[in-house]
């Protein structure tokens, strides 16, 4: 039987903003990297799918604190994947602090896209690697929600630059999510201390692409959509601020 992988972290002070706590960029970065790690020491890292034109995609992803780690903390992060399918394999997060305590989940969906194509590729081609490697325990928490879409007022435009984008050649998703915190007002993030926050991914920004970022709600809550010129949603993003 599978078992959940290990890893340890320190919140470097790259990783905190001007309260000295985790960003919420940093915390969601610290989780896909972690996802890439054990991806790469289980054989189907980005490595392995390069050789074959395939590349992981992120598809949604959701993450719940109830507290955010400062600078120096030290935290050990427990991922696993529960199960998949044709079109999408789902990824486990569980944060627990120095001193045992759980303060984090987070569940993300992922899917592979053919690189030549630029559209997703049958999971079932790398079903083999997947044997022996599916964990038999459920989700954290609520699994991402769909987010509707949004109809608020112009937030910002930007944009997509050499330092928004990754090695799968579209704006990396840390980059979206700094770019709607931008959008916030800074009292909110500043005297926030747990949050529910929920990624959409419905099409690729690249290099060169004007967007368009549209934001309703106020107080504990706000709701985002990233546009094409076209008009088309890129990416959706829900924030629930608990504390």
């Amino acid at each position: 039987m599978a078992e959940k992988s290990v890893f340890r972290y320190k919140v470097d002070p790259r990783y905190v903003d001007f309260t000295q706590r985790v960003s919420i960029s940093s915390l969601c970065d610290i989780i896909l990297n972690a996802a890439g790690e054990d991806a790469y020491n289980l054989g189907f890292g980005i490595d392995v799918l390069g050789g074959k034109n395939l590349a992981w995609v992120l598809s949604r992803m959701c993450v719940e604190a109830d507290a955010l780690p400062a600078e120096y903390d030290e935290f050990t992060l427990h991922t696993w994947i529960s199960d998949y399918n044709r079109l999408a394999s789902t990824r486990n997060f569980t944060l627990t602090d120095a001193s045992g305590r759980e303060f984090c989940r987070a569940v993300t969906q992922w899917c592979m896209i053919d690189f030549t194509t630029r559209m997703p590729a049958d999971m079932n081609t790398i079903a083999g690697m997947h044997e022996g490697v599916i964990v038999d325990a459920p989700s954290p928490c609520e699994r991402p929600r769909r987010i509707r879409a949004v109809e608020g007022a112009v937030a910002s435009r930007h944009r997509v630059a050499y330092s928004d984008i990754d090695f799968n050649r579209h704006m990396n998703t840390m980059r979206y999510i700094d770019l709607l915190c931008d959008a916030m007002p800074i009292e909110a993030l500043e005297h926030m201390q747990a949050l529910r926050f929920d990624l959409n991914f419905m099409r690729e920004a690249r290099y060169g692409d004007e967007l368009t970022l549209c934001m309703e709600g106020e107080g504990s809550g706000r709701t985002f959509e990233y546009r094409n010129e076209a008009g088309e949603a890129l990416c959706r993003a829900a924030l629930e601020i608990r504390g």
